[in-house]
């Protein structure tokens, strides 16, 4: 073993070390007393836990409620309540370098959108003058509950589109009523059309 992997080696092991002492003290100061039985040390962690998790909770609804300065804009009033703070933070460091991106878009990379799930410089270009929508945040960041229970799938649906689909067929004439419905054949029957493209393709 080289003097280079010693030393590593021995830094590992007082880090370490430190981090064991560290836990069993932290340990010795929730217990107090390091001769009690079971029971007395479990209602002692049950406490210390029950503790942190209405401190986290708190924390958590201040966070949900409380809003800063910098989102009393209109860009993010379809937002506020609804995603949570940490991502609407990264969203005003991504809308700092939209006057770059607004410049020139190939500059922007949409690393944001890649990574975040969340609107990147070139899109938040478009919503200057208006609000960013909410559909535009991947649905992670707007989970705003503390109890795994209140947690539920949002429901998306596309009533609303469909009639409006529906309403705009009805006007069109017959050559754009055959275009309409064959475009949307294609998204309902794609293995249809996977089929009848590779017989055309064969004759």
């Amino acid at each position: 073993m080289t003097d280079f992997n010693y030393c590593i080696c021995l830094l590992f092991f007082v880090y370490f070390k430190c981090r064991v002492e560290y836990a069993h003290w932290a340990l010795k100061r929730v217990l107090l007393n390091s001769l009690e039985d079971l029971c007395s040390v479990w209602d002692a962690m049950n406490y210390k836990i029950t503790l942190q998790h209405t401190e986290i909770k708190a924390s958590f609804e201040t966070s949900t409620h409380v809003v800063g300065h910098v989102f009393k804009i209109t860009l993010y009033k379809r937002l506020l309540g609804m995603v949570s703070r940490y991502a609407l933070n990264q969203i005003v460091v991504e809308f700092e370098c939209v006057r770059y991106a607004s410049k020139n878009l190939s500059s922007c990379g949409c690393v944001m959108r890649t990574t975040h799930g969340l609107p990147c410089a070139c899109e938040l270009s478009k919503y200057v003058l208006g609000s960013i929508p909410l559909d535009s945040i991947y649905m992670f960041w707007s989970r705003l509950s503390f109890s795994d229970q209140e947690l539920s799938e949002p429901q998306v649906t596309i009533k609303e589109e469909m009639e409006t689909i529906s309403k705009r067929f009805e006007e069109l004439d017959v050559c754009g009523k055959v275009t309409l419905k064959s475009k949307f054949r294609e998204i309902t029957y794609p293995d249809q059309n996977s089929v009848s493209s590779s017989r055309k393709g064969q004759h």
